[in-house]
């Protein structure tokens, strides 16, 4: 019994070891130094920018990505919670919903209050990036604070720090990729489709930008 008991403490100790020296899943998932932008829209508009939306291959992971860069991200962020809550009235994803709408509202807040106790002559946006990831086995929220440089109206991030990251269900995130970039870049059917196409994992041809009737009010498209 007590080799027994010996042998099983071992064998945990090794797999903890294991576990420690094998980099997180997340870290890798979110590592954007081999990232490929397929295609991107600026947000609200190209007139009028506050950030924008990228769809991106990393590696073997599918990601709809989003940067805000203005002085009013409170606005772009409450613009997302009215789609958000409209697009997950209730049922599967709703939790979820949520779930990502408390963590953007509180890193919001906390790049506000960093801007706000900034000296004079600082950069008085705010620099907050959200990204949906789809890999073969996770799926994922994450989200944080950048640094950019931009030149010819080009944004570069230059650094970034993710300050939560959150496992959803798979089916949330994949259809939350299909309506970002919906909503994003003004398309729908078959157009939706071939935008999505170099994202193999959302599986463009189940995406719909509309949740099914059954449990969408009247009312509540995306785009409103």
């Amino acid at each position: 019994m007590r080799l027994s008991l010996l042998a099983g403490l071992l064998a945990g100790a090794l797999a903890a070891a294991a576990a420690a020296a094998e980099p997180a899943r997340d870290a890798r998932l979110l590592d954007p130094a081999a990232d490929e932008v397929v295609a991107r829209a600026y947000v609200p508009s190209p007139e009028q920018r506050m950030g924008e939306v990228r769809l991106v291959r990393r590696g073997g992971a599918n990601v709809v990505q989003t940067l805000l860069y203005t002085k009013v991200a409170s606005r772009a962020v409450a613009e997302i919670r009215k789609k958000e809550l409209a697009s997950w009235p209730e049922g599967p994803g709703r939790a979820d919903a949520l779930r990502y709408l408390e963590a953007l509202e509180a890193i919001q807040q906390r790049l506000w209050k960093a801007v706000a106790a900034a000296g004079e002559g600082a950069d008085r946006r705010q620099k907050l990036w959200i990204e949906f990831v789809l890999a073969p086995r996770e799926a994922l929220v994450a989200l944080g604070s950048f640094e950019m440089e931009s030149a010819s109206g080009e944004v570069r991030v230059t650094a970034r720090e993710a300050l939560a990251t959150l496992a959803l269900a798979r089916e949330y995130v994949r259809l939350n990729m299909a309506l970002i970039a919906a909503d994003s870049f003004h398309v729908e059917g078959e157009a939706l489709a071939k935008l999505l196409a170099p994202l193999a994992l959302v599986d463009p041809g189940a995406a719909s930008p509309v949740r099914p009737a059954a449990s969408q009010p009247a009312g509540t498209a995306r785009d409103q």
